[in-house]
């Protein structure tokens, strides 16, 4: 085999095992570095800041961190002068866009990373940041470890497309691989261009590392002796074209192992739609067999009997059962499995259902009513069926929904047992998903029932989805982490003013908070006015805190009434559940707001005095009203205070615990001052970027389509 080695002929390859100062020696091997730039991984970034540290003409330091933890400490180490021109960046993964906004005379690659980025992003990316008129120096400093090092002839090869190498060597438990930037290299180039020099150094360093490994820790000395090298280079000839095709020879096998995989997935989702499309067709002739009148019935027994000696026969019998069903209301129905008679599916094979549990108060029902609704808009040709315990089932129907709906257990008789309501669940489910055959499952609530554990298991290829809020008291959390394993995926809303960029860990999802509306849904701030008769001048006070009686004077919301009435300026619009009791109130400059969801009219109030439950404290921070957040600390797993804490730190509310007459009072003229009230305003806008209900309905038709 010939070899057109010029002008990449590569001989005389150092290569070292554990000897000197690998700092040292890659500021050594850099021409000109006046500027350095770093890609370090798991916080591994002091050896890179004492490289620049080390190298004084080293004038701009950009580094590529995925931890900055140490970021600090790792600053005094760097002269005065360095420390004014570093630039740091956090990147989960490393773009050839970013990169290539960079023009750097050395690049040092050091840290843990995975296959994936030595590959792609490193491989793929840095020849086009260290091109030839720049003329810099690549060194790459990786972790010994299997999955980037396992095979160090490989590693080489790699790097070798893109570096032509000149030092290579392991220090300190790191492999390095010293080299000067090329034009990259196609597959069949790279073949021509290794070369026995090449070759010899890899064999040189992968027998000095099998020796390394047998001795431990045993350092190593440099051999210079000339007839060892010899040797090398003759064996490294001699198996030059057998190494080199084996190398490709196992890049085309993994290409075709892929291919295969990928081939193999194909074909399991053409099986599941061809066995969702027999299933279907075998629901039609059901249904168009369990649908025919009892005339139509008895005039195909008859016919039936003149065919056969056996048919007449059982032709009274037959004509008997007819009759039978028909009296029973039988006909229609079909027989499933155990010989009893069950409704037949009306399966298009487009329906998601929605299973809201009944919380304390509209939370689970909202946050998915919100999702389902941008379902919809997405693709108008989805079904949307609901399932809930809540009594607010008017709101699945006003959406256009089709809702069905089991009362709460805790409306039954106290002797019903826990176990019998769930059986009961466990049927009402069940019969609801066999008629509508639904795609995906979606559930939000904080435990899943075991009525609704057992009705998703009968169903194959149900995609279930748990939209599982956090924000949990201290140890609660636990309680709840081992029903995540019956369900495809959880969903979890985050919390305003964290890290709600979507993201995806495992199973989970995470996403922004979720809310019925969007700000352009809201009614503008005149027309609320107007319709509410409210006088000019006067300022907008909402409040809902949900517990308390108004007629008691001790009560929180009628000492808070007492105090925002005292004010001349003030007219106060108390929020009801809609599916709470009545309030009999009568006071000037008060009324009541009974509407769902009472957040539309929120560009209306000028303050909003509220407990911190997870819609609402959310709708107040999204649509930038300034707040003061009472929590309520006596809920079971719910960290209200938590929650609040998040808008009082950020200036966006003012938080009171237990409050008093004073407090009030104190609270509510700082919050309507104007100046004040135009920064909490801001501060609210602040800690919402966007509805995580339109995030979580995309991921939800993208599923469906996937699954397809």
């Amino acid at each position: 085999m010939k070899f057109d080695v010029s002008p990449f002929y590569t001989e005389n390859i150092e290569v070292s095992i554990n000897e000197g100062c690998l700092n040292n020696k890659m500021i050594a091997s850099g021409r000109k570095a006046n500027s350095l730039l770093i890609l370090s991984g798991n916080g591994e970034t002091q050896a890179s800041l004492e490289l620049a540290r080390l190298d004084q003409r080293v004038k701009e330091l950009v580094r590529f961190d995925e931890e900055l933890q140490r970021k600090s400490e790792s600053y005094q180490s760097l002269p005065r002068e360095l420390q004014e021109n570093i630039i740091i960046q956090k990147a989960n993964f490393y773009h050839s866009e970013e990169l290539r906004s960079y023009q750097t005379d050395m690049v040092l690659l050091e840290g843990s990373f995975t296959k994936r980025f030595f590959e792609e992003a490193f491989l793929g990316t840095l020849h086009g940041l260290v091109s030839e008129d720049i003329n810099g120096t690549i060194a790459v400093k990786l972790p010994m470890n299997e999955e980037i090092t396992e095979d160090i002839s490989e590693v080489v090869l790699c790097l070798n497309q893109f570096f032509i190498a000149t030092s290579m060597g392991v220090e300190d438990g790191y492999f390095f691989f010293l080299g000067e930037p090329r034009t990259a290299l196609p597959e069949e180039r790279i073949k021509q261009e290794v070369t026995s020099g090449l070759l010899a150094a890899i064999l040189k360093l992968e027998k000095a590392l099998q020796k390394l490994n047998q001795s431990h820790p045993v350092v190593q000395e440099k051999s210079d002796n000339q007839e060892n090298d010899e040797i090398a280079k003759a064996v490294a000839n001699q198996n030059l074209d057998q190494m080199i095709q084996q190398q490709f020879q196992i890049r085309e096998l993994s290409e075709q192992l892929k291919v295969l995989k990928n081939d193999s997935k194909k074909k399991e989702k053409q099986i599941t739609q061809i066995t969702k499309k027999y299933n279907r067709a075998q629901h039609i002739v059901n249904n168009l067999d369990s649908n025919a009148s009892a005339r139509y019935l008895i005039g195909d027994a008859v016919m039936g009997s003149t065919k056969s000696f056996g048919r007449a026969i059982r032709l009274p019998k037959r004509l008997v059962q007819i009759y039978r069903d028909a009296k029973n209301g039988k006909l229609g129905r079909i027989k499933n499995g155990s010989g009893s008679f069950e409704i037949e599916p009306i399966d298009d094979g487009n329906a998601i259902l929605f299973v809201p549990t009944n919380g304390a108060g509209l939370g689970h029902l909202t946050r998915l009513l919100a999702i389902a609704r941008r379902v919809k808009r997405i693709d108008p040709s989805k079904k949307i069926i609901f399932h809930t315990t809540s009594s607010a089932m008017h709101l699945i129907l006003q959406e256009g929904f089709l809702g069905y709906h089991l009362p709460s257990k805790m409306l039954f008789p106290k002797e019903m047992s826990a176990k019998q309501w769930n059986a009961m669940l466990r049927d009402h489910l069940e019969t609801v998903i066999s008629i509508h055959q639904p795609e995906t499952i979606v559930f939000d609530g904080a435990f899943p029932y075991a009525g609704l554990v057992a009705s998703m298991r009968k169903k194959d290829g149900l995609r279930k989805i748990w939209v599982k809020r956090g924000q949990h008291k201290e140890g609660k959390a636990e309680l709840v982490e081992s029903k995540e394993a019956e369900f495809d995926e959880v969903y979890v809303p985050g919390e305003a003013g964290g890290e709600n960029s979507m993201r995806k860990e495992g199973m989970k999802t995470y996403c922004e908070p979720v809310l019925y509306l969007d700000r352009e849904e809201l009614k503008d701030r005149e027309s609320v006015r107007r319709q509410w008769n409210i006088p000019e001048g006067m300022k907008m006070v909402y409040v809902q805190l949900g517990a308390g009686k108004i007629n008691d004077i001790h009560s929180t919301i009628s000492i808070l009434l007492n105090e925002l009435l005292k004010r001349d300026d003030v007219f106060v619009v108390i929020g009801e559940s809609i599916i709470g009791n009545r309030m009999d109130l009568k006071m000037d400059r008060v009324l009541t707001l009974r509407d769902y969801p009472n957040s539309i009219y929120f560009n209306a109030f000028d303050l909003i005095v509220t407990a911190t439950g997870y819609n609402t404290f959310h709708e107040v921070m999204y649509f930038g009203v300034p707040s003061i957040l009472i929590p309520n600390e006596n809920t079971k797993t719910d960290d209200q205070v938590a929650r609040a804490m998040i808008a009082g730190d950020a200036g966006a509310a003012i938080v009171l615990r237990d409050p008093g007459a004073t407090d009030f009072e104190k609270a509510i003229r700082e919050a309507l001052d104007e100046e004040n009230n135009r920064n909490m305003r801001k501060s609210a806008l602040s800690l919402m970027k966007e509805n995580g209900a339109q995030q979580m309905a995309e991921m939800i038709v993208q599923n469906v389509a996937a699954n397809k």
